[in-house]
C-alpha cells in the first residue's frame, strides 16, 4: 500500500469512527445547508457536493426539497452509501453517489513525484489536467457546486504523504489549491454558484475564552487571520490570490462573497472555525 493509499484508507476509518456523532454536527449541518440553499435559484437546479463523506454536515432531505438532483462525491463509497440510506426511498431516487473519486486531481501521481520523477512541464500542467479528470468523471456541469471542508483534508493528505521538507511540497501545496478551484470552475454552470467552504483552524488556536459567542466570531476570525494562526491553504488571502492571479479562475468567477464564520463541533472534542466563499460563475 502506497503512502497516499494509506492516508485515504485512514480517511475511510475516520468516517466510520465519526458515525456515533451525528448530533454534534447539528449546528455545522444547519449552517452549511443554509449557505448552499442560498445559491438555489430555479426548481430544476442540480447540486454537487465534493467531499461529502458521511454527509453529516448536510441536511439531505431539505436539500432534496430545493434541488431537483443532489450529487455526492467522495473517495469513500461506503460513507456515501450510508448517507443515501438515511434518506427516505422517494427522494433517494434523486440523490446520486459518485465514488471512489480522487478529488485532488493529483494523488495518483504523488508517489512518482515524491521520487522526483516529474518534469517542470508536467507540474505546470497538473492543475488543468487534474481538474479535467475530475470534471469528466462526473455528470456536470451543475447549477451549484459545494466543496465542504474538503480542501484541508486534501492538503493534510499531501502533507502526510510527502512531508513539508520535500523540495516539491510548497509548490504542490499551491497547485493542489489551484486544482481544487479549477475543479469548481469546471463543474459549475455559467450563471451558477460554486461554494468553497473550509475550516480555518482548530479551537486550540483561539485566545482563551473565545469562540463560544456567535456574535464574536467575525472579530475572532479577523484576529486569527491577521496573526497567521490559521491553516495556510484556507487563509482567505491565499484563496483570493489564487482566484485573482490564475487566468482561468479570473475569467471564470465574479467577485467572491465571504460568509460569516461559524463553529463546527466535530464529535465530542474537536471544534473548528469555518467560513465559506460563494463564487459566482461567469
Amino acid at each position: 500500500m502506497s503512502r497516499v493509499e494509506k492516508q485515504l484508507e485512514e480517511q475511510r476509518v475516520s468516517n466510520q469512527s465519526g458515525l456515533p456523532h451525528f448530533d454534534s454536527f447539528r449546528g455545522h449541518r444547519e449552517q452549511q445547508t443554509r449557505l448552499i440553499s442560498a445559491s438555489q435559484r430555479l426548481g430544476g437546479d442540480r447540486l454537487c457536493v465534493l467531499g461529502a463523506g458521511n454527509a453529516y454536515d448536510l441536511e439531505l432531505e431539505e436539500l432534496l426539497t430545493r434541488f431537483a438532483e443532489v450529487h455526492l462525491v467522495d473517495v469513500d463509497a461506503e460513507a456515501l452509501s450510508r448517507a443515501r440510506a438515511r434518506v427516505p426511498e422517494g427522494p433517494r431516487a434523486r440523490l446520486f453517489a459518485h465514488a471512489p473519486v480522487d478529488l485532488s486531481g493529483m494523488f495518483e501521481h504523488l508517489e512518482r513525484w515524491g521520487r522526483m520523477q516529474v518534469t517542470p512541464e508536467e507540474l505546470m500542467k497538473a492543475p488543468a489536467a487534474g481538474a479535467k479528470r475530475i470534471a469528466v468523471a462526473l455528470p456536470g456541469p451543475f447549477d451549484v457546486v459545494a466543496s465542504t471542508c474538503l480542501l484541508t483534508q486534501l492538503q493534510l493528505t499531501l502533507l502526510q504523504s510527502l512531508g513539508d521538507r520535500h523540495q516539491l511540497f510548497l509548490a504542490l501545496r499551491e497547485f493542489l489549491t489551484l486544482t481544487h478551484l479549477r475543479t469548481l470552475a469546471a463543474l459549475t454552470k455559467p450563471g451558477g454558484d460554486a461554494l468553497l467552504i473550509t475550516d480555518l483552524c482548530e479551537s486550540a488556536a483561539f485566545p482563551p475564552g473565545k469562540g463560544r459567542n456567535e456574535a464574536e466570531l467575525p472579530a475572532l476570525m479577523n484576529g486569527l487571520v491577521a496573526a497567521g494562526h490559521v491553516i495556510h491553504s484556507s487563509h482567505p488571502d491565499v484563496i483570493r490570490l489564487a482566484l485573482g492571479d490564475d487566468p482561468v479562475l479570473s475569467r471564470s468567477f465574479g467577485p467572491a462573497r465571504l460568509s460569516a464564520p461559524w463553529i463546527w463541533q466535530n464529535g465530542p472534542k474537536l471544534r473548528f472555525l469555518v467560513y465559506g466563499f460563494t463564487l459566482p460563475r461567469l
